[in-house]
């Protein structure tokens, strides 16, 4: 049975599709979508919580912006607090991010997730106005899902061992990066849709032997963005 967390991909593609198919709908006078529009923020908000989850609560700035900002904005499109009173408690963010800092240079270790590690089979990262850098250590590697929207990823997979050729990466870059580092033997094939971006391979030393089989396969979308193999 499969046992994935799910996707990353499948949030921010459903929040895409049924953003798009309201704002058709509305210029087609089919739905009057004004009422939906008032709770637009919260999706940043549960952005931000799903991104503390998908991050095992490792990485704080980028989701506490899209939380607090979220919340605040929404409490202003909800009549609750004047547009003003937001722009007055935006240094909240300057704290959070402040605060953010400090308990990764002090070492202090936040509660993770159950069944969750850093060292696993599986990546799964998530990027949202943030550049996380992950080192994966294992000796039978699945491959996984990098996702970065307006924000970057640095994935290091030169401490894995593949549990089957080829495995695969799902990335997904918008506004953002992704940055894969593989090996310098690993064959890569690289099946990433880019619209105004794309991908690239940038080893200096790549394997000699074209025909030999693959061992990574990257597939994926880049929207203003790069999805990158480096050694």
């Amino acid at each position: 049975m499969d046992t994935r967390p799910y996707s990353n991909q499948i949030f921010v593609g459903t929040a895409l599709v049924l953003v798009g198919l309201l704002i058709f709908l509305n210029n087609l006078n089919l739905i009057d979508a004004g009422g939906v529009w008032r709770w637009l923020p919260s999706i940043f908000i549960l952005l931000g919580v799903w991104q503390l989850y998908a991050n095992h609560f490792r990485f704080l700035t980028g989701p506490l912006i899209l939380i607090v900002g979220g919340f605040l904005f929404q409490l202003s499109a909800l009549d609750a607090l004047g547009i003003d009173s937001v722009f007055d408690l935006w240094p909240l963010i300057l704290i959070f991010i402040g605060g953010s800092i400090l308990v990764e240079r002090l070492g202090i270790e936040l509660p993770r997730l159950p069944g969750r590690s850093q060292d696993s089979d599986r990546v799964n990262i998530l990027a949202v106005f943030n550049g996380p850098e992950q080192t994966i250590v294992s000796d039978a590697f699945e491959g996984g899902e990098l996702t970065a929207i307006f924000g970057g990823i640095e994935a290091d997979l030169r401490q894995t061992t593949p549990a089957s050729q080829p495995i695969t990466i799902n990335a997904f870059a918008l506004f953002g990066g992704v940055e894969i580092f593989v090996p310098s033997e690993w064959h890569v094939r690289r099946d990433v849709i880019g619209i105004f971006g794309g991908t690239d391979d940038e080893r200096k030393h790549r394997p000699s032997t074209p025909h030999a089989p693959v061992d990574l396969v990257v597939t994926g979308f880049a929207l203003f963005g790069s999805i990158d193999i480096a050694d």
